[in-house]
């Protein structure tokens, strides 16, 4: 009995090879183009929640803007359009308390203000004294009058969260004072001597108006800038395309880029855009995104 034992020729190897091949270049097309999505889209993820997160570090400050700050004083105090780098545009509020630390008198106490002699205020809540830290500097301040009952700062001298309450260290003579239940302590620093009110500028750098020494790791940086004292902490967000503020002004549903009368600036339109990176080469272009968000100025 015969078998057949006759293989395949060359020629069908050859061909077989050839057809694996293709399929597994196809295969390969499809997992490489979506491997690049996958990275690209992540990339793409990554710049709308630097946006996200820089929007809503400039939405905390405006709602902050003007408080606790002098009567004549107004909680925007300036408005550049266009001086920036991609024609960005730069901010700078003032308020009492950069940093949102504040706490309220919870009883009245009468106090001959000393230069040194320390005394003790109750306050009304435990949670508000986690902003303050011994050293610290802060200011007291009168809601109603919107001034300060002595003219003086005050360090820091010890927390007590049991209690509540602070113990504060005057820096000047200010005569006698009756602290009154509902006034305001807001850190201004974080020792003595402190910037009374604080300001906080936002800009994109650096640039020659917005913090030129402090280096930037990637693309336009979004600034946060304190007192005028720029830092590597103050960088916000990386890799920034455009930073706009529009303004809404009191009788007016118009917006403006560059308001004349500063103290009439009812709303603020924030719109930030950023872009990709490290996925650009990919891309064949960066992708770029933009964000969007509106605060009233409530402090007036």
């Amino acid at each position: 009995m015969r078998t057949n034992d006759k293989g395949f020729t060359l020629v069908e190897l050859i061909i077989a090879m050839g057809i694996l091949g293709l399929v597994t270049a196809a295969i390969f097309s499809v997992y490489n183009t979506q491997r690049k999505v996958a990275y690209i889209e992540t990339d793409v993820a990554d710049v709308q929640q630097n946006l996200r997160l820089a929007v809503h570090s400039m939405l905390k400050d405006l709602r902050m803007a003007g408080f606790m700050v002098p009567d004549g004083q107004d909680p925007i105090e300036s408005a550049m359009d266009g001086a920036g780098p991609a024609a960005s545009d730069l901010i700078t509020i003032n308020t009492a308390a950069a940093n949102g630390a504040a706490c309220r008198v919870d009883a009245d106490l009468t106090v001959d203000i000393l230069s040194g002699a320390a005394f003790t205020l109750a306050v009304s809540s435990e949670r508000d004294l986690d902003g303050f830290a011994a050293g610290d500097s802060v200011r007291i301040l009168s809601p109603g009058e919107r001034a300060q009952p002595a003219e003086t700062a005050y360090r820091v001298v010890s927390k007590n969260a049991a209690a509540p309450s602070i113990t504060l260290s005057p820096q000047l003579d200010g005569g006698t004072v009756e602290f009154k239940r509902g006034f305001i302590i807001a850190r201004t620093g974080q020792s003595l001597p402190d910037t009374f009110p604080n300001t906080v500028r936002y800009c994109l750098g650096p640039a020659p108006a917005c913090a030129p020494d402090v280096p930037c790791p990637a693309g336009n940086c979004l600034m946060r800038i304190v007192n005028n004292e720029p830092s590597e902490d103050s960088i916000v967000a990386t890799n920034m395309g455009g930073l706009q503020f529009r303004y809404v002004l009191d009788g007016s549903t118009a917006e403006t880029a560059a308001p004349a009368d500063l103290s009439s600036v009812r709303d603020v339109r924030i719109t930030v855009s950023g872009e990709t990176v490290e996925t650009a080469a990919l891309s064949g272009s960066p992708k770029t995104r933009e964000f969007a968000a509106i605060s009233r100025i409530r402090n007036r």
